[in-house]
């Protein structure tokens, strides 16, 4: 049975234009170093204003840089996501959640630098609202690498400081063990799976590292039509047949989903998980609460309940609805993990 979800394994290549960056955007071995950079330029700041909903390597580089972390509150709340941004810190990071459309982030009050994540939007939405921006492409498809930012004015940022070379060595092994797993080889799963999980903590020991030149080779020929168009058509299926547990009710005309993130009733959340990896379905969690993270009931409420799923290029309607059919039988036989 078709395995659904965790690491990608290709990369799906048009005649491009592919992913488009401003002139002078640089490359970088992750989303997290891309940030480090633009940290770097940022040494008379002191304080930050970070979303409350969001994962530990965003959090870590400001308190590298010696940053005060405060966090806005995000929360689910009448059918709807909410956030109140914290204009008043020296910098404030602001992004978009699975590249779904939100109201717009008025800053009118603002001070200090602003920060944009774009890599859940980065198919979905330009913007013109910040000083800095940065994504990472290895949230949608099988690069390396693929870490990226840029300056609003146009300044240079720095170059990534090594080549990451560890790490590159490490993914681009899993990635072919993990093709030939997809192909029928079914003897390299747990091979590939310990050779991306030892790939992720030779990251940690490269946190400023750069692209690998594939990888920003292959983003200037991506197959965005493709992306855009099969992702599209696997979250309406997904949406239609989980309405009452959506974040985002629906699906606007501009929208690229990184994922259909829903919310999980009667605590049912992890069980649900664990019930969907036996049916070879595998659905990640964003975020986990770390040690970092200080949340109140409300913004916690999102951890403790949110299941993405998945709804890539790699997978077409036929395994959606495999996905749904998986979530129904939990339902029906109200299965306990």
């Amino acid at each position: 049975m078709r395995e659904i979800g965790s690491e990608f394994w290709d990369v799906p290549l048009g005649e491009g234009p592919g992913l488009v960056l401003p002139p002078g955007a640089q490359w970088y071995l992750s989303g997290r170093a891309a940030l480090g950079a633009i940290l770097k330029q940022l040494p008379h700041c002191r304080s930050a204003a970070l979303p409350s909903w969001c994962c530990d390597s965003m959090i870590k580089p400001f308190l590298e840089a010696g940053m005060e972390v405060r966090f806005y509150p995000v929360w689910f709340e009448k059918g709807s996501l909410r956030q109140e941004i914290d204009w008043q810190s020296d910098v404030t990071l602001i992004l978009d959640y699975f590249g779904y459309s939100l109201p717009g982030t008025k800053g009118e009050a603002r001070r200090g630098v602003v920060i944009r994540d774009v890599t859940h939007s980065m198919f979905s939405a330009s913007y013109e609202d910040a000083d800095y921006y940065f994504g990472s492409l290895r949230k949608w498809t099988g690069v390396w690498t693929g870490g990226f930012a840029w300056a609003a004015d146009g300044r240079a940022l720095p170059e990534g400081a090594d080549e990451g070379g560890e790490y590159i060595c490490l993914r681009r092994r899993a990635m072919e063990l993990k093709r030939g797993y997809i192909l029928g080889d079914i003897s390299d799963k747990q091979r590939y799976l310990s050779l991306f999980a030892r790939a992720e903590e030779a990251l940690e020991t490269s946190p400023s590292g750069r692209a690998h030149p594939r990888d920003v080779e292959a983003a200037g020929r991506l197959d965005t039509g493709f992306i855009r168009a099969r992702r599209r058509q696997n979250a309406q299926m997904l949406m239609e047949a989980l309405g009452d547990w959506l974040i985002f009710p629906r699906l606007l005309p501009g929208d690229c989903p990184l994922m259909v993130p829903v919310l999980v009733p009667g605590g049912q959340r992890d069980a649900l998980r664990k019930y969907l990896i036996k049916d070879n379905v595998f659905c990640p969690v964003h975020w986990p609460v770390s040690e970092y993270h200080r949340l109140e009931s409300r913004e916690r409420f999102l951890y403790d309940n949110e299941l993405s799923l998945v709804c890539d290029q790699r997978y077409t309607t036929e395994d959606m609805a495999r996905a749904v059919e998986a979530i129904r039988a939990f339902e029906r036989t109200g299965a306990k993990c």
